[in-house]
């Protein structure tokens, strides 16, 4: 387990309006800022911290907050096989009024598929499990007791990805903002 000053890069994912920015990281805690009309259809725009992964694992982070620019705005966890706007990816997002929902896109430049829970808003534990081509999102009041979001999903992605904390703010012309707390990685 390593913790979220291991992410090693930081950057706009697709066309934003405005440019989004990451904090540094201060006791386990990671601040983002960013607009994107989405992180879904066949192309995303948002901000992703992100660091290289090979093989399998998990990424866990507590969702303290993320700011309400649209009821779609969405923070949370991404697998990515690269930082083209219309890669293949596996995420789990907290939304501030739609719940907690599992995206993914199977193919690149695909249609995206979402699964969502509804009446869960952050404070919220998340996780993202690769195992191969098999993705699982967890969401959790604790951070100990998890339950399944959107089941088992295959995406056929590389080996070697990404993994991070992504943020959109659903609304192109503004920066919403989204805390990520005690972010870890497990390879």
């Amino acid at each position: 387990t390593v913790d979220a000053s291991i992410f090693t890069g930081s950057q706009d994912i697709g066309a934003v309006a405005l440019t989004g920015s990451t904090s540094s990281v201060v006791n386990d805690t990671v601040s983002m800022t960013a607009s994107g009309s989405d992180i879904f259809g066949t192309a995303d725009q948002f901000r992703y911290t992100y660091m290289p992964f090979n093989g399998d694992g998990q990424i866990v982070v507590r969702m303290a907050s993320v700011q309400n620019t649209n009821n779609w705005a969405k923070a949370g966890l991404m697998f990515r096989e690269s930082l083209a706007p219309n890669a293949r990816h596996a995420s789990v997002f907290v939304t501030p009024a739609q719940g907690v929902s599992f995206q993914s896109r199977s193919t690149t430049g695909g249609n995206s598929r979402s699964v969502t829970t509804p009446g869960i808003v952050a404070p919220v534990w998340l996780k993202l499990v690769r195992s191969g081509n098999a993705f699982l999102g967890f969401r959790s009041a604790d951070g100990t007791t998890w339950t399944g979001v959107g089941g088992l999903t295959t995406v056929a992605m590389s080996a070697n990805a990404f993994v991070g904390l992504a943020l959109t703010s659903h609304n192109n012309g503004a920066l919403g903002t989204a805390v990520f707390e005690r972010a870890s990685v497990d390879a």
